[in-house]
């Protein structure tokens, strides 16, 4: 195993780092999206304050201009008039550099998305989606603070690239009847086109990515760490607080889409292209705002494209201290209650599950191996989730990371049955009959540190935490092509 203090990265975990850097991270230059929302929302009193009192002081020039009619005083009142406009639309023109600049920065990073996302065939884009989800959970540390902090900067990008794969696949099965997306759909176009990535894709990207923003704002905030600051932020909230923050993300999230962000800038001398280019524009950002709001209360709509995601994340990337890494496989228990409720759409859970399985990329799983011919051998091994599409929800597509209880690096894939899945109670009935003994030395093969730590674990574990396995750079290549055993 890798030692704890001994983390590297491959270039490809390090674009995935990245991305996550530029979307939310905490840093000396304060400019990730995260980071910009809530400078935004800092100095917004202060901007309010300032564009009031240049109208104001506009305002106050002209009247006194059009009240004066004294040939002497024209010329000096005209003058302040002038300073006053010139000083609103220097205002206005610094504002809407900096809006522009927010919005773009954005587009740049939903572009690098998808370039990580969108490979050279449909198994390729598979593997990248995989690739993205497997990477980001597996960077997850292992308990503490430092987990928390890393999942609740994680947690947006992992939101919009499930969203964007749940998109494709709601389209493949034909359950998508927003007339927006459709219009500029075409069926068998890799990658879904240019005008599709520029109006839906992105779009729908900004609207996964900003999801929680709008928890930035010092209001927000103030619910979040109590009025002093100092209460927990990870706590679980009693429903007061809860509600109170939801509806305090939703009114901020809003504000920041439309006025932080707003449209892009046309640049050119046309007007009829500058037309086209703002009506575009205009209904881009109607999509993003209906995209949210009809998150909040998505039932059969088309707000199930970040909800369900966002569901879904919130316990593969719990925020919560209650967070128990074994727990992640009941997240679509946690949905299916969703439907239940009627609150979110069946269809579209149904649809993920496809995707993912049950068994969250990157997860850890323990499993019994057969021998050459087909039967179990009295021991267990180590895999990762590694793949997306299982043929079944319960047999997760895994990578190998042990062989008779040494770690490698160049495993090759396998589907885990639920028969031979520790996970599975039934699974590890059959290895009850191992005398303890047995169990404790092969767990102290695959445990460092195993005498200090063996309390800490069952002899027959349900699964386990690849972290370690994964701080090496070697070790992080687990998606690389390989036939799958069958």
């Amino acid at each position: 195993m890798a030692n704890k203090n001994s983390m590297s990265e491959s270039s490809s975990t390090r674009v995935i780092n990245n991305l996550v850097t530029k979307i939310h991270t905490s840093s000396a230059l304060k400019d990730s999206v995260y980071e910009n929302a809530a400078n935004y929302f800092s100095q917004l009193p202060e901007i309010k304050n300032e564009w009031a009192k240049l109208n104001q002081n506009l305002a106050t020039a002209q009247r006194n201009l059009n009240n004066n009619s004294k040939h002497e005083q024209l010329e000096k009142l005209k003058k302040k008039e002038m300073l006053c406009l010139k000083q609103l639309k220097d205002f206005q023109t610094q504002s809407d550099e900096l809006r522009l600049n927010r919005i773009n920065k954005l587009k740049c990073i939903c572009d690098d998305i998808l370039t990580q996302c969108i490979g050279k065939n449909e198994e390729d884009t598979n593997r990248k989606f995989a690739k993205i989800l497997g990477t980001l959970s597996l960077r997850s540390p292992d308990g503490g603070n430092a987990t928390l902090i890393y999942n609740q900067q994680c947690k947006h990008l992992y939101q919009a690239v499930l969203s964007l794969k749940l998109l494709d696949q709601l389209l493949k099965e034909k359950l998508i009847d927003n007339k927006y997306i459709l219009e500029r759909y075409v069926p068998g176009d890799d990658g879904g086109g240019a005008l599709f990535k520029s109006d839906v894709q992105v779009p729908l990207l900004i609207s996964a990515l900003l999801y929680d923003v709008g928890q930035c704002h010092p209001d927000a905030q103030q619910i979040l760490k109590g009025e002093s600051g100092n209460a927990d932020e990870f706590r679980l909230m009693d429903n007061n607080d809860r509600v109170a923050l939801l509806k305090c993300n939703y009114q901020h999230v809003l504000d920041y889409v439309k006025n932080a962000l707003g449209v892009d800038k046309y640049k050119g001398n046309i007007k009829i292209e500058r037309d086209i280019f703002n009506k575009k524009e205009e209904e881009k950002l109607a999509f993003i705002c209906s995209l949210f709001k009809n998150s909040f209360k998505p039932k059969q709509g088309i707000g199930n494209l970040i909800k369900i995601p966002q569901i879904y994340v919130s316990v593969i990337l719990s925020t919560k201290r209650n967070f128990v890494y074994s727990a992640l496989p009941k997240v679509f228990q946690i949905l299916s209650k969703g439907v239940e409720r009627k609150a979110i759409n069946k269809e579209v859970v149904n649809s993920l599950l496809k995707i993912t399985g049950i068994f969250p990329q990157g997860f850890g799983i323990t499993y019994i191996p057969k021998n050459t011919e087909g039967y179990d051998l009295n021991t267990y091994e180590y895999a990762i989730v590694s793949s997306l599409y299982p043929k079944d929800p319960q047999s997760p597509i895994c990578r190998i990371t042990t062989k008779n209880l040494v770690f490698y690096s160049t495993g090759t894939n396998l589907y885990i049955e639920p028969n031979n899945n520790l996970y599975f109670i039934e699974a590890r009935k059959k290895l009850e009959r191992i005398s303890p003994e047995r169990l404790k030395e092969i767990l102290s093969k695959l445990w460092d540190n195993f005498e200090n730590r063996q309390e800490q674990s069952d002899l027959i574990p349900k699964c386990w935490h690849p972290h370690e396995y994964f701080s090496l750079a070697k070790q992080q290549n687990i998606w690389n092509k390989v036939v799958a055993d069958d």
